[in-house]
């Protein structure tokens, strides 16, 4: 398989398709970019995140006490890497497949200090969300590419 490493100071704009060779991976450097998925799509899950917290106080337990965490929507919306939008921050969810109640954000990168579409940079494996009701951070472990 080839995979596209982007390196360098890259600044992405416009409508640009990439993609690896052979179904390779499109890269910064090493890490590869994330993309969007479909919010609690089954096996498609990027990251996961503690337990939910009972919502209303306990006694109780959580309507959705899913772990997995998934990017749904992007800020990029003119840049994809094999057909689906490069992360550049964004919203993600977490729960179980089929409901993914929990909202959340996708932070800023802290993996890519070098290539920006729309001059926000890049999300990479290793960074982080957000969950918004909790406060938990999930960190990205799969690109969804």
């Amino acid at each position: 398989m080839g995979d596209l490493k982007l390196a360098g100071l890259l600044n992405l704009a416009g409508n640009l398709k990439l993609a690896g060779r052979d179904g390779g991976k499109v890269k910064v450097n090493e890490i590869e970019v994330v993309v969007e998925t479909q919010k609690g799509q089954a096996g498609a899950a990027q990251a996961q995140a503690p337990a939910p917290v009972p919502i209303p106080p306990p006694p109780g337990s959580p309507s959705d006490p899913g772990l997995d965490v998934w990017l749904f929507k992007s800020f990029n919306l003119t840049v994809t890497a094999n057909g689906e939008n490069i992360v550049t921050q964004g919203i993600c969810a977490q729960g179980n497949p089929g409901t993914a109640t929990w909202p959340g954000m996708v932070q800023p990168s802290i993996m890519n200090s070098t290539v920006t579409i729309n001059r926000i940079f890049v999300n990479l494996v290793g960074d982080m969300c957000i969950i918004l009701p909790t406060g938990a951070p999930a960190l990205i472990k799969v690109s969804g590419q």
